[in-house]
């Protein structure tokens, strides 16, 4: 399992890990903040993993605290970015906040099924 961690000064730690399965999806795990400060670098992991592993992802955005317009946006060029390959990203195990903030969008159609949990 490869971990990544990202540390900024005056926000809260995001960090994500890449679970190296059995040859399907590749499994990205999500936690903290995923705003305007960690989106950039979580935006160019997921395009480095969807080149690397295939362009199917799921993230497991179970262990985010925040999400901002920054934030889907990374996940929303990675969702492109899979699809242009023949693949997509799935959110699994949103919590309440972020289904609501997915619903209220209209992403939840997009990331379906975003309501599959990661085991």
């Amino acid at each position: 399992m490869g971990t990544q961690g990202i540390r900024f000064e005056a926000f809260e730690e995001f960090a994500t890990s890449v679970d190296d399965d059995d040859g399907g999806a590749a499994r990205v795990t999500a936690r903290g903040e995923l705003d305007i400060a960690s989106s950039a670098a979580f935006g160019i992991d997921l395009a480095r993993l969807i080149g690397e592993r295939g362009p199917d992802v799921v993230v497991d955005v179970s262990g985010l605290t925040f999400c901002d317009a920054r934030g889907l946006a990374a996940l929303v060029a990675a969702d492109d970015l899979a699809r242009s390959h023949g693949g997509a990203v799935t959110l699994a195990s949103p919590r309440p906040q972020m289904a609501k903030i997915l619903r209220l969008t209209g992403l939840d159609r997009r990331f379906a099924p975003a309501r599959t949990t990661v085991r």
